[in-house]
């Protein structure tokens, strides 16, 4: 270890006991990553099929772009807006790790706000000056816009990995970037990747599906959720096998401490691995979604499920990273609980905002101009 490396822990201590900022790091980091995906996924589905549809709105590709991009805007301001309490209990919880490693990666970390907004404007100028409001072109702007969100999550897996490691600090601080050399760097980050095509693809077929079952443009419904239902199969696919792959590359100590950590670590990883193979033999099971509305929507279902398994057993990883160097430094704890209070009722009411938002929009779908 090299603990002048890592800052003293804040002597102000913790406002409530730690396992509640656990619980609520993990909670809220799994609404953030429903609109990650939507976001990051959405994106990068939206230009392929642009550009697969070549921009004309008549093809169902296009169409579906159209779609994913009118998802973006409100997928992108929740994806920002859910992502704020999960980085703060990421700095409550693990500020003396997190914050050198976004000071060694400081360029790339200040970096994000301008990828973000660059990212943001884009995806706007293709809904308003592109495919969706013009019928046609537009390509430019949603690819832009796709290769800054996926510049936005190369970052974050980039400063993921760098607070886990105190022990390769002192030589990141001659080359940051060399932890784009981990073995796990590329693996982490197409984890992130095929989920969110995965799970775009599959909102974007239950939209489709719901949309041709209920007699609205049937044969174009059709259409966009077998073309969207294909990307789910072989996302799904590779997402297993990628998963695998970093499960294989785990430090010796991480892994050994994966499996010997009894129910608590081993039933949330087997859990996810059994969703995940589940997932993909739910998509195979059918080349026409729009016929098995069931099954798409139980695949749906299944797929929230294995998030949130997921996102536990990212959390559990994180903590059997850093054990070496959390073991001897318990932080002191000194409760605030008017404030948590506080948080507990702004969350609930910001939540509740959020549903009758998705309620509104599913219930009262724009079309046409409007759309846009």
């Amino acid at each position: 270890m090299i603990p002048n490396l890592i800052p003293s822990l804040d002597a102000a201590g913790l406002p409530g006991p730690p396992a509640l900022f656990h619980v609520l790091l993990v909670s809220t980091f799994f609404l953030h990553l429903l609109f990650m995906n939507l976001t990051l996924g959405g994106t990068l589905l939206a230009a392929v099929a642009h550009r697969l549809g070549g921009g004309r709105g008549g093809d169902h590709r296009a169409v579906l772009a159209a779609r994913l991009t009118a998802i973006n805007t409100y997928g992108i301001s929740l994806t920002i807006t859910t992502g704020v309490a999960p980085l703060l209990f990421i700095q409550l919880l693990y500020q003396q790790y997190f914050y050198p490693a976004t000071i060694l990666l400081g360029w790339a970390w200040l970096g994000l706000l301008a990828l973000l907004t660059l990212g943001y404007y884009a995806a706007y100028l293709y809904k308003f000056r592109g495919l969706p409001a013009r019928g046609s072109g537009g390509g430019v702007w949603i690819a832009a816009s796709a290769l800054m969100f996926l510049l936005v999550a190369a970052i974050h897996v980039a400063v993921h990995l760098v607070s886990v490691q105190p022990e390769r600090w002192a030589g990141l601080a001659d080359g940051a970037w060399s932890v784009l050399a981990d073995p796990s760097y590329l693996p982490r980050l197409l984890h992130f990747v095929l989920a969110g095509l995965g799970f775009a693809a599959l909102v974007a077929t239950w939209w489709a599906v719901r949309r041709a079952r209920a007699g609205v443009e049937v044969e174009l419904n059709t259409a966009i959720a077998a073309w969207a239902w294909r990307w789910v199969l072989w996302t799904t696919l590779l997402q297993v096998v990628d998963g695998f792959v970093l499960l294989v590359l785990l430090p010796q100590p991480v892994m050994r401490g994966l499996m010997l950590g009894g129910a608590t670590t081993l039933v949330p990883l087997a859990l996810a691995i059994l969703l995940g193979l589940g997932l993909l033999m739910m998509a195979a099971r059918t080349a026409e979604p729009a016929g098995q509305p069931g099954l798409v929507g139980g695949t749906l279902a299944a797929m929230l499920l294995a998030i949130a398994v997921m996102s536990v057993t990212r959390h559990q990883l994180r903590a059997l990273y850093l054990a070496p160097f959390t073991a001897d430094a318990a932080p002191t704890v000194v409760p605030q609980w008017g404030n948590f209070l506080l948080f507990a009722v702004l969350l609930a009411a910001g939540l509740a905002t959020v549903a009758c938002m998705l309620r509104r929009v599913l219930g009262s779908p724009a079309s046409g101009a409007e759309a846009a």
